[in-house]
């Protein structure tokens, strides 16, 4: 075992790695190889190997996208905090790649609890950003699940190179956010939308 390697030190190579080879390139023997150690050796910090480690990847891309959301919605109400809210969850993407696709990282088993609390601050950053809103809080989970999942379907879609047009991105994320903004800042309430 390499000296001075701790647990904290072996996620954060984890993390350079996953983020200049991918996610999907991450493993024990990969991270072995990165550090110049044994495999063995790193399950004295990750007994939960790869699962623990991608739990650990979840959960902290988790809390720094809740911090970089809070940052950058505070001060702000209603639509400029869900603007807010929106392009730091990209920038976060943008920066960030394994780790804001380590969020998407169905966890079970070991570490379930850890990412779940994460998560949940990360919802908690986003209900607080829509409650300044002036729309019914029987909304509001709506509007959370929704803007959520075309904030990370354009950042999954982006990270993957599939916006091949010789269009400006920036201006397609920022019209897509303007919807977002104005769905939700006008919600149809459940139950009342014309299903003919």
């Amino acid at each position: 075992m390499r000296k001075g390697l701790t647990r904290q030190a072996t996620i954060d190579a984890a993390i350079a790695y996953a983020d200049r080879h991918g996610l999907d390139a991450l493993s024990i023997s990969a991270l072995a190889r990165h550090l110049g150690v044994a495999a063995p050796s790193l399950y004295v910090h990750l007994p939960g190997g790869l699962r623990e480690l991608r739990a650990a990847l979840c959960a902290r891309g988790h809390l720094d996208i809740a911090e970089r959301c809070r940052r950058a919605a505070t001060g702000r109400s209603g639509a400029d905090a869900l603007r807010a809210l929106a392009h730091a969850q990209r920038d976060y993407a943008r920066d960030h790649p394994a780790l804001y696709a380590a969020t998407g990282l169905a966890i079970d088993g070991h570490g379930g609890d850890e990412v779940r609390r994460a998560a949940d601050e990360a919802a908690a950053v986003a209900a607080d950003v829509l409650a300044t809103g002036a729309f019914a809080e029987s909304s509001r989970v709506h509007a959370a699940r929704g803007i959520r999942s075309a904030v990370q379907g354009f950042c999954a879609l982006e990270a993957a190179g599939m916006f091949a047009l010789d269009v400006s991105v920036d201006e397609s994320f920022s019209w897509l956010v303007e919807a977002l903004v104005s769905g939700a800042m006008s919600p149809v309430e459940a139950g009342t939308a014309d299903r003919s």
